[in-house]
């Protein structure tokens, strides 16, 4: 499992750009959302109450995969900008710290 801190900026400008966007991701927290090939849900989604950001946790097999369906978005104006974070297990610090040298 590939787990990804996912924050989506969306684009508005205007009440109609905001309900488009909207409108768009509103069903991400349903089975009938269509995510790219290789993509779960794992947690969210979340409205940020400060900016116009989705936040979600997802498994992504190959991010590559998701590349076409946010660059059509940005394309079409719903996306302002994406941030894909990839979440890495609190255990692999002490992976870390076995190989950072002493002093």
């Amino acid at each position: 499992m590939s787990l990804y801190l996912d924050e989506i900026w969306l684009h508005w400008d205007s009440p109609e750009t905001a309900r488009r966007a909207l409108t768009t991701f509103r069903g991400m927290d349903s089975e009938s959302f269509s995510w790219p090939p290789g993509v779960r849900l794992v947690a969210g989604p979340w409205f940020s109450n400060e900016e116009a950001k989705i936040v979600l946790i997802l498994d992504i097999a190959d991010h590559a995969a998701t590349f076409t369906a946010f660059t059509l978005a940005t394309a079409h104006g719903l996306i302002a900008r994406r941030r894909l974070t990839p979440v890495v297990p609190w255990q692999a610090i002490d992976d870390v710290l076995r190989v950072l040298p002493e002093g």
